[in-house]
């Protein structure tokens, strides 16, 4: 055989193994899984009306189609210690017997063990691939103590004293020391991110006052501008303002009047981030609350332009810890706090879907939720003082203001002292949160393996030793679960054996409460 016939043959070799391993690193291979006997699974997205969690009746989704400011994950948890992540998105399928999961191009994923539960499975899908993502550490004071709103239809005409006089107001009712969430209308009209002058001569004044008297200032933050004025004009000719398809800046009506909304221009982000950093320096401001939810459906429906958006708004929070955000970004535990509830208009059926969203968002990784301020409850009185209870219970308190307008507030006051009570324990949680990832609120399933509570999503365990059931509905009595052990009713010297069933009376704004003894 001649040399050059050899050569020949060895390139022909060569190209060949080239092309297969070509496809190989292009192969997606489907990975299925039959579902064991009492095998639930968990995963993918929380909240969504697709996807019921744990998985229930049948369902096609891939991950990379759900908008970024739901609670998705790309990975799969089970009750009995099975999990399988991606670190891109997946399309997953299931028929109620098994599930199907393809990954994307490129991509290969397997089935691992981690032991035989729901937390085992958890806890090591973290470590071996979520434990470096997390990008924000978040500060212990907006855990141990309640936020007051300061809303109201006349949020936009509120002035330092009004807020001095609120914080007053809460001294007088016994409210436990917290921190005052100031609404939009603290800043100038034309959108600067200073105190306005006129309405807050001496924010100094003010917030050293506040701080001499153990309570904390927050301020909301949106992208929102008015479509007037000085502001406006420079926005708009630096094209930092959201456009629509003749590339003119997008108005629309809203507390503020005629609104137009930053674009979130890589400056724009910039200029935002240098002024809260300066608040802080300056005034001695403790924290922000970034609200956008109405900015939501002037981005349409395009999923790439939502998500670049929601990045950049949630990076104008860079390098601040003291901060909360009315929207998620979908990425597990990205350290950030965003709240479960998803709509201005509240009801007692979204008071139920944002506490099963919080239950179920904590297994996708994210556990530091809260509900958003600023809820509209429709007139409903029971409504606004059982969300401000549920709000209470979250591992963030954001406390309406709708439910000062209330003449019995003892309800709140106790659920907020129980708070108080336990500011330690809280602290506690919050640290294990971020050196371990357990999660702040637990799914009964979680804590309490293989005993029947993988469908309960309207109670949970607050760490390892409260179990909260709340009042997620109207009535005189609440359903309560209990697991194996000796649970004593918080405010009673009364105490259950588990496992069983009871009827707890709930009437005048009592809440289900039980210590793990």
């Amino acid at each position: 055989m001649s040399v050059n016939f050899k050569t020949t043959i060895l390139a022909l070799v060569a190209l060949t193994l080239a092309v297969v391993g070509a496809e190989a690193s292009n192969r997606r291979d489907n990975v299925e899984i039959p579902i064991v006997s009492g095998e639930r699974w968990w995963g993918v997205v929380a909240g969504e009306g697709r996807v019921t969690l744990p998985f229930e009746g049948g369902f096609v989704i891939n991950t990379s189609e759900l908008a970024a400011n739901t609670f998705r994950a790309n990975h799969l948890l089970s009750n009995r210690g099975r999990y399988l992540h991606s670190e891109k998105p997946v399309t997953v399928s299931y028929d109620g017997t098994k599930l199907i999961v393809t990954p994307a191009e490129g991509q290969q994923v397997e089935l691992e063990k981690a032991g035989r539960s729901l937390r085992e499975s958890y806890i090591m899908n973290y470590h071996k691939y979520l434990a470096d993502s997390t990008t924000v550490n978040c500060s212990d004071f907006l855990f141990t103590a309640p936020i007051y709103e300061l809303g109201g239809d006349d949020a936009l005409l509120y002035t330092q004293q009004d807020v001095l006089d609120f914080a007053a107001r809460l001294e007088r009712l016994g409210m436990p020391k917290g921190t005052i969430l100031l609404p939009i209308g603290w800043h100038t009209p034309s959108g600067t991110l200073t105190f306005d002058a006129v309405a807050y001569p001496d924010p100094e004044m003010m917030i050293e006052k506040l701080h001499a008297e153990g309570m904390g200032v927050m301020l909301t933050v949106s992208p929102y501008i008015m479509a007037a004025g000085r502001n406006y004009q420079r926005c708009r000719k630096e094209g930092q303002l959201l456009t629509n398809a003749k590339g003119e800046p997008i108005v629309f009506q809203s507390r503020l009047g005629y609104t137009a909304c930053r674009s979130l221009c890589s400056e724009c982000v910039e200029e935002m981030n240098t002024s809260l950093r300066r608040l802080q320096k300056e005034y001695g401001v403790d924290g922000f609350y970034f609200d956008m939810l109405d900015a939501t459906s002037l981005l349409g429906d395009d999923l790439a332009r939502v998500e670049k958006y929601l990045e950049a708004w949630h990076s104008v929070s860079e390098g601040i810890s003291e901060a909360v955000y009315s929207s998620p970004l979908g990425e597990p535990d990205n350290g950030l706090c965003c709240s479960v509830s998803t709509t201005r208009r509240y009801s007692w059926q979204e008071l139920e879907r944002s506490v099963a969203r919080s239950i179920n968002a904590s297994l996708l990784g994210y556990p530091r939720t809260l509900f958003a301020a600023g809820i509209d409850f429709g007139g409903d009185r029971e409504l606004v003082m059982r969300a401000a209870q549920c709000a209470a219970l979250m591992p963030i308190a954001i406390i309406p203001y709708a439910v000062w307008g209330l003449e019995d507030l003892e309800p709140l006051k106790d659920v907020l002292l129980w708070r108080e009570e336990n500011r330690d324990y809280i602290s506690a949680l919050v640290a294990q949160c971020a050196s371990t990832a357990e999660p702040i609120v637990r799914h009964l399933e979680y804590e309490f393996p293989r005993k029947g509570f993988t469908n309960c999503d309207d109670q949970y365990m607050f760490g390892e030793r409260w179990l909260v059931a709340p009042p997620v509905g109207k009535g005189a009595t609440r359903m309560v679960r209990l697991p194996k052990g000796s649970w004593r009713e918080w405010g009673s010297d009364r105490v259950h054996r588990g496992p069983r069933v009871i009827d707890l009376e709930v009437a005048d704004g009592k809440v289900a409460i039980f210590h793990r003894e």
